[in-house]
């Protein structure tokens, strides 16, 4: 059924003020919108400050490689990667740079020269010194061809122009490392904490439903999974943004002035935990799928199911202690460690199972398989956030 008219309208007004309404996310407060109008406009500096430096040093007429390396830089989202980049951007356009000058003194044909450059440039471009920016060879060495003709020849043009690469590279790093670099702090702690937050609102969920109905339903267990499998990438990409705030710390001139821990020794071992629980979250609610789908044959039994809610809330707590206080799992924390509860509880539940084991009697029930796999999962967690196993029983 196709949209009607209005549907259409109230989609198109959306895409028209969208941009109208990023500025206003960016003018409110601090954000993603605020940090890519910052880098923008710090891009928009860095082009004309490198045209200018260009044509004032070099006499340069026509100097665009200048501010092309400028902005190429300055967009990198950390100071780290524009000064590594710009090793990187400087040999791509100097391989550029010579590969036209070699094309145009071999060829007096523009056409020739083109269908040259673009071969010899993608195929040099894949070595590993140029990065992920190899295309780029043939590129610079394209346009330089096509603009310069048989101009591109001279090697005094080529000097000028791996002189233009080198003022546009300073200007590029000095630029994003001296006018607001950014840092991914905040971004990253907000993600982490989000996340956090929503695993443990899915396992206390869980515990009371389970607690309620004494199974697993299968409507809920389906939308549980559903949720798992999202929240672990949603950890996963947190995890990322973790990452990130630590790159954008490196060589950053405003590292000394921020007053909270870095995240390489705070925020890292608890992103690395909570992604380890999203996992094992993931494969718990795949057996609560398994036990809801089978529960003529998968008989869950209740005193079993209890005390596995009860679990389940320990591990919700755990990850509620990291969502409010990332450094509880830092290797610099003088505490217990989250999920010190869960452990306890962990090593309590394995010691009734075994009790439960089918003895001399020789009764086997299939519940005991669901609930194997439902402990070792929620066992694989606990092991994550606290560093050590459960106690298994002897008896």
């Amino acid at each position: 059924m196709a949209p009607s008219p209005r549907t259409l309208a109230r989609r198109a007004r959306r895409q028209v003020l969208r941009p109208v309404w990023f500025l206003v996310r960016a003018g409110r407060g601090s954000g993603p919108e605020r940090e890519a109008v910052i880098q923008a406009a710090k891009a928009a500096v860095a082009a004309g400050l490198a045209w200018l430096l260009a044509r004032w040093v070099l006499q340069a007429p026509q100097p665009f490689l200048a501010p092309y390396a400028a902005v190429f830089l300055v967009v990198q989202v950390t100071v780290y990667r524009s000064v590594r980049d710009a090793g990187q951007q400087l040999a791509v356009v100097g391989a550029g740079v010579l590969l036209a000058l070699g094309s145009s003194l071999l060829t007096g044909s523009v056409v020739v020269g083109l269908v040259l450059v673009v071969l010899v440039g993608l195929l040099v471009g894949r070595l590993r010194v140029f990065g992920e920016h190899g295309q780029w060879v043939a590129l610079t060495a394209l346009i330089l061809v096509s603009q310069a003709g048989p101009a591109a020849s001279s090697p005094v043009d080529a000097v000028v122009r791996l002189a233009e690469i080198g003022v546009g590279a300073v200007v590029g790093v000095v630029v994003n490392m001296l006018v607001l670099p950014p840092v991914y702090q905040r971004d990253a702690t907000a993600a982490l904490a989000g996340v956090t937050a929503r695993l443990a609102d899915l396992l206390r969920g869980m515990a009371a439903s389970l607690r309620e109905d004494q199974e697993a339903r299968s409507d809920l267990a389906h939308d549980w999974h559903h949720r798992a499998r999202g929240l672990d990438g949603e950890a996963r990409r947190a995890r990322d943004s973790v990452a990130w705030a630590r790159e954008s710390l490196r060589l950053n001139p405003l590292r000394r002035r921020l007053r909270t821990p870095t995240p390489t020794v705070v925020l890292a071992p608890a992103a690395d935990a909570v992604v380890e629980v999203a996992g094992h979250v993931d494969d718990l609610c795949e057996a609560v799928v398994d036990a809801a789908e089978d529960a003529d044959e998968a008989d869950l039994d209740p005193l079993f199911v209890g005390s596995f809610a009860d679990l389940l809330d320990h591990l919700a707590e755990a990850l509620e202690e990291i969502r409010d206080d990332p450094g509880a799992l830092s290797p610099r924390a003088d505490r217990h460690p989250p999920g010190s509860a869960a452990l306890e509880l962990m090593t309590a539940v394995h010691r009734d199972a075994a009790q439960r084991l089918p003895g001399a009697s020789g009764e086997v029930r299939a519940g005991w398989s669901v609930e194997g796999a439902l402990l070792n999962a929620a066992q694989r967690a606990v092991v994550d956030l606290t560093g050590r196993r459960p106690t298994r029983s002897r008896e």
